[in-house]
């Protein structure tokens, strides 16, 4: 039950979430916000203790790259990563944490991160949980509703894939990496790669 989970009480936390809200659009704040309260309902649900401080940082954060905040001429999910790392270690967070966070922000657009530690991955899956759906995870529908009474979508999925698509007007040639199979694929038959518009579209939330 979200009513369990509490909030870890700590400066750099709130100071965190201060950066996130200053920085970013009520839609962007407010999905930050939505990923970390779902990875800790995600823990709950596993039964997994993890490193709330760490687990909140690292959510709260992991979208700084799509604010005025990160800018830079790499990835939004780099510069972002960068971004919160210097912020942390200039408040004083020692710098083997910050670099976690670093590492969960940098690597939460691919799959690496649900092959790591529990924080990296439940942090992952409330990422995805928010922007897509997972159908696997049977959350309460209780605690969702009340995730998104708190933190309302504000027509998410339009909003997002508006963000989306300046960043990527913003930096031509966009800075892309695609995985080395990922090639040799493409060149034996054309991989169908869905819109972003169907991909968000399909997440389990009403807008």
């Amino acid at each position: 039950m979200i009513a369990d989970i509490k909030l870890p009480d700590s400066s750099i936390v709130r100071q965190a979430e201060e950066l996130a809200r200053s920085v970013s659009s009520d839609v962007l704040f407010n999905h930050v916000m939505r990923c970390y309260w779902f990875s800790e309902l995600l823990a709950q649900l596993e039964g997994v203790k993890v490193d709330s401080e760490l687990l909140f940082l690292s959510s709260v954060l992991h979208d700084l790259g799509l604010t005025g905040h990160a800018k830079g001429p790499h990835r939004f999910e780099i510069e972002g990563a960068r971004a919160a790392r210097t912020f942390l270690v200039e408040r004083g967070v020692s710098r083997e944490r910050a670099q976690s966070v670093w590492d969960n922000i940098a690597l939460h657009t691919w799959d690496i991160n649900l092959y790591r530690d529990d924080c990296s991955r439940l942090m992952e899956l409330g990422v995805v949980y928010d922007v897509v759906g997972l159908q696997e995870a049977r959350l309460d529908p209780a605690d969702v509703a009340e995730v998104v009474r708190r933190y309302p979508r504000l027509n998410f999925k339009r909003a997002f894939n508006d963000v989306l698509t300046k960043e990527l007007d913003s930096k031509q040639p966009y800075p892309h990496f695609f995985h080395i199979c990922t090639h040799i694929e493409q060149n034996r038959a054309p991989i169908s790669i869905p819109d972003v518009r169907t991909l968000l579209n399909g997440a389990p939330f009403t807008e």
